[in-house]
């Protein structure tokens, strides 16, 4: 039987990272989490372990008042640091002090009597106490329940009675430079170097390469590469690497959706980072449920929400990563109010594909709300790529504003090109898709003016500007203003969660620790502890900007992407498009 890790965190904690420096300095990289700094053990073994010749190490500390602390720790080579994660946790196992004493002695290979030696009680004691020990863990052999410690980090921090015995091991290493600053012992150092390379970590990546958001999926997978790159040069997870495997699928074929999701399930992969699918989205949630590791998509799906608030327990383990479509009504009614408009009505047009229909009944009274009539929705049929219905009713209404909901770069720009040949004097509001680099190129001048919003997008702010230059210095191009982030950020939420225990493919654990941590990122706050396993969007579904991701608004201005809405993250300010001018 393949016993698998059980850490269950304490009531109340959170799993907390920070970086120690070889003066044994404590930088925390997180703002929920434990703060490390009130641990000054883990400070020294930091340093330890940066003397032992060592990549990783991981135990379990017992402190006082029987808290136990699950503890990783990974030295990031480049900068001679180490990275910590700990976490409270209940008893793994249900093992008892003691019994953990026992077991790291254990693995170095002591008998019963050299380990009561250690440990001042009898052999007859231990001989129970191992047989407790072999039976809490499933094990047959004391070699057996020896590496099941080993490979599971259930070894104590300090060790038990200060044993040479174990100074073979990083953990006994770490306990020996702890305590004596000198060289290690010769037996204790051969053979550290060289070792054999860990096995990486993969990640399947559901990525749309195929058909029509193919240069979307190539952004996406830019986004994960990158981070996947800077992840493994601060030392991985766990003392492991971390690599990506891609399936490639046509975001409009649920057969092509299916046959990747079963690619991956058959390499199983301890995690999938997927993009948004504008095919059946339950029959791709089904299978993603029943393979059962933890599911990061950058959907916007308000389906995809309901479905995990009603079955938590068979859609645990999948989270969209962005804030729900339905906050384009909402974002849309509210830019408007502040706006001096042609005329005080609107028009809506989107297709018949699910993921494009923004307009609700919703949308229409916050419409009305903001004073705002509403002339026309029109919803182009399959294939999706004619306009004629829709410029008829832009050009004989004349709305004040018209939102555009089209997924395709190419039929996008193909809209506001005929739009531009006989204008009326009508904002252009568009969702999402001028994100996609494509959509400038093809739409050229007919562009500048337009606006657009997103639910996730990438800030202008220092922490969106470093991740655009070091994008284009590794692939030569400027990434877009989302999905390339977001994928990127994906990355970085589920690594920090692996962190947290060390252990990828519990995936129960790992969607504890994806719904417990709060992460900032390049498009802004991963907070998924909702009852829909989604993010939130700010200001129209949570006010605090620290917990949620901006409903960005941009505006193309001079052939540029300017953030011009919420107020906090604004760029630049509104411009008249070219064609409402009347100056």
């Amino acid at each position: 039987m393949l016993h698998l890790p059980r850490y269950e965190e304490a009531p109340g904690s959170l799993p907390g990272m920070a970086r120690v420096s070889a003066d044994g300095t404590v930088e925390r990289l997180d703002g929920v989490g434990s703060d490390l700094r009130g641990r000054p053990l883990l400070a020294r073994a930091a340093t330890a372990l940066l003397r032992s010749g060592r990549d990783a190490v991981t135990f379990v500390a017992v402190e006082r008042d029987a808290v136990w602390v699950h503890v990783s720790m990974t030295v990031a080579r480049e900068t001679g640091d180490v990275v910590v994660s700990a976490a409270e946790v209940a008893p793994p196992y249900g093992l008892t002090p003691r019994e953990l004493d026992v077991l790291t002695l254990m693995a170095g290979g002591l008998t019963n009597t050299a380990i009561a030696g250690y440990l001042g009680t009898s052999p007859r004691t231990v001989s129970k106490q191992v047989e407790s020990v072999l039976t809490k863990l499933g094990q047959a052999t004391r070699s057996g329940v020896a590496a099941f410690a080993v490979d599971h980090g259930l070894l104590r921090l300090p060790v038990p009675g200060t044993c040479p015995e174990l100074t073979a091991l990083a953990v006994g290493a770490v306990d020996r430079l702890m305590r004596e600053p000198g060289p290690l012992p010769r037996f204790a150092t051969a053979g550290v170097a060289p070792r054999r390379p860990a096995t990486p970590y993969e990640i399947g990546l559901l990525l749309p390469l195929v058909g029509a958001s193919s240069e979307d999926g190539e952004q996406m997978r830019r986004g994960a590469e990158l981070a996947v790159e800077e992840l493994n040069a601060r030392g991985g997870v766990a003392g492991r690497p971390v690599r990506t495997h891609v399936s490639a699928v046509d975001s409009l074929d649920a057969d092509s959706v299916t046959t990747g999701l079963a690619e991956l399930a058959a390499r199983q992969v301890p995690a999938i980072v997927g993009g948004y699918l504008l095919t059946d989205e339950r029959a791709s949630y089904e299978l993603a449920a029943d393979y059962g590791a933890p599911y990061l998509n950058i959907g916007t799906s308000d389906l995809q929400a309901e479905w995990v608030r009603e079955e938590p327990g068979r859609f645990g383990r999948i989270f969209q990563t962005g804030p729900t479509r339905g906050n384009y009504g909402k974002g849309f009614a509210r830019f408007l109010e502040g706006l001096r408009l042609s005329r005080r009505s609107v028009g809506f047009v989107e297709t018949t594909m699910p993921d494009t229909q923004t307009f609700s009944e919703e949308t229409a009274r916050l419409v009305e709300r903001a004073g705002l009539g509403i002339d026309f929705l029109v919803r182009l049929e399959p294939p999706h790529d004619d306009w004629s219905r829709a410029l008829r009713e832009i050009r004989e209404h004349a709305p004040g504003a018209v939102m555009v909901t089209h997924h395709l770069p190419e039929q996008a720009a193909a809209f506001q090109r005929a739009f531009a040949q006989e204008p009326s004097p009508t904002l252009i509001y568009m969702v999402y898709t001028p994100a996609v680099p494509q959509y400038l190129e093809l739409a050229g001048q007919a562009a500048e003016g337009v606006v657009w919003a997103t639910v996730t997008g990438r800030y202008g702010d220092s922490r969106g500007r470093a991740f655009a230059e070091r994008y284009a210095e590794r692939y030569g191009t400027a990434p877009g203003r989302s999905v390339a982030s977001a994928a990127y950020d994906q990355i970085n939420l589920l690594a920090l969660a692996w962190s947290a225990h060390g252990r990828p493919h519990n995936f129960g654990l790992v969607a504890r620790d994806l719904r417990t941590i709060v992460y900032r990122g390049v498009n802004g706050a991963y907070d998924l502890d909702r009852g829909g396993q989604t993010s939130v969007a700010f200001p129209d579904e949570i006010p605090d900007p620290s917990l949620g991701q901006a409903h960005l608004v941009f505006q193309i201005q001079g052939g540029r992407h300017r953030v011009i809405a919420p107020t906090p993250y604004a760029e630049a300010t509104f411009r008249r498009p070219p064609w409402m001018r009347t100056d």
